[in-house]
């Protein structure tokens, strides 16, 4: 009987014992237990079962024991391995496989557990990662039809592709647009655009862009733009931002009835992206290409639009949106504005 009393015991205990937890212990005598998730030169991150992840600051810790072997690194640089007791004194011990070494509290830089990898590794990946840049892919289609005492049916197709970095951003984007009504066209238009942005001294950058178009509907063969100048970051937070683009440019254009239009042109340009919720960005784009020659002929294109995600998911979402083209030199015929309301569904990944 006793024996089975014994063995029962030890059983109750060795898991208990097994249960070791981290203390800090606070300048004013507090001792804080439970796992200590990361420390950093300025905070301390204490996972408890009672109060959740606890941040402490450094500058009011006295000194941590660690129930277990964790990697330290030193301000120095130096790294090393081993379980961490204090004296209550501001010293710490480190206690590895053949040595002990001794040093103060506030010589540690960050802490980090043996099955986590090395925060500093970590850190040097991301900042890989942002230099290399990311890409990120569109694609969004809207469908209008009618049948009945009028057919009317119209498609828009959009795709573009971006890959975005701290240093530069490079995309490039496709669009076909064809609409008709009682089988006669009321809108043809293909455009295919690329631009890249590289910011050589934040807020400053240059960018340089380049356009085709193609607009039967407009008796449009072939419109090609280039431009290039500097670009202003006026702002640039995670959830609003806004740049303004100046620079010269060159537009060429040929139509239907074989006649064709060359000129130099200034290039002005504006993107403004709002995020003024979880569940909301507006996106502002604006670009105006006046004749060097003839100011009173240019190209004014406005796109504006505010994007809802559908349901929770991170790729789906719905656009609604304005979009005006303006040329003040029209073709015979031709109305000087084009305005487009739009809802679209789109995909990102």
């Amino acid at each position: 009987m006793r024996k089975k009393i014994l063995a029962f015991v030890c059983c109750m205990t060795t898991p208990i014992s097994s249960f070791a937890i981290d203390q800090v212990e606070t300048l004013d005598g507090g001792i804080l237990t439970g796992t200590i998730k990361s420390i950093t030169e300025k905070t301390i991150i204490l996972a408890t079962s009672y109060a959740g992840n606890i941040t402490l600051q450094r500058n009011q810790i006295k000194g941590f024991d660690t129930d277990r072997t964790v990697f330290l690194r030193l301000k120095s640089g130096t790294t090393l391995e081993g379980q961490v007791h204090h004296d209550g004194d501001g010293q710490l011990s480190i206690t590895g496989q053949d040595t002990t070494l001794t040093t103060k509290t506030k010589t540690i830089a960050e802490t980090w557990r043996t099955e986590v990898t090395d925060p500093q590794l970590l850190r040097s990946q991301a900042e890989i990662a942002e230099l290399e840049g990311t890409w990120s892919y569109q694609a969004a289609l809207d469908i209008v039809g009618k049948k009945g005492n009028s057919d009317q049916f119209g498609a828009s197709v959009l795709l573009d592709a971006t890959r975005k970095s701290s240093q530069d951003t490079l995309k490039f984007y496709a669009s076909l647009e064809k609409e008709s009504k009682n089988d006669v066209d009321t809108a043809d238009e293909t455009i295919l655009g690329s631009e890249y942005t590289a910011y050589y001294a934040d807020p400053w950058g240059w960018y340089v862009r380049g356009e085709v178009e193609r607009d039967d509907f407009e008796d449009l063969e072939l419109r090609t733009i280039i431009g290039s100048g500097l670009n202003y970051r006026v702002f640039n937070e995670e959830t609003h931002s806004l740049e303004l683009r100046s620079g010269l440019g060159y537009r060429y254009e040929s139509f239907n009835d074989g006649s064709h239009e060359t000129s130099p042109t200034l290039d002005f340009g504006v993107a403004h992206v709002w995020e003024f919720a979880e569940w909301a960005k507006m996106t502002n784009h604006l670009t105006y290409a006046p004749a060097i020659g003839d100011p009173r002929d240019y190209l004014l294109t406005h796109d504006s639009g505010i994007n809802i995600p559908i349901g929770f998911s991170n790729y789906w979402n719905l656009r609604f949106g304005l979009r005006n083209d303006y040329k003040s030199i029209p073709a015979d015929d031709r109305e000087k504005l084009d305005t487009s309301y739009y809802s679209r569904i789109q995909l990102k990944w």
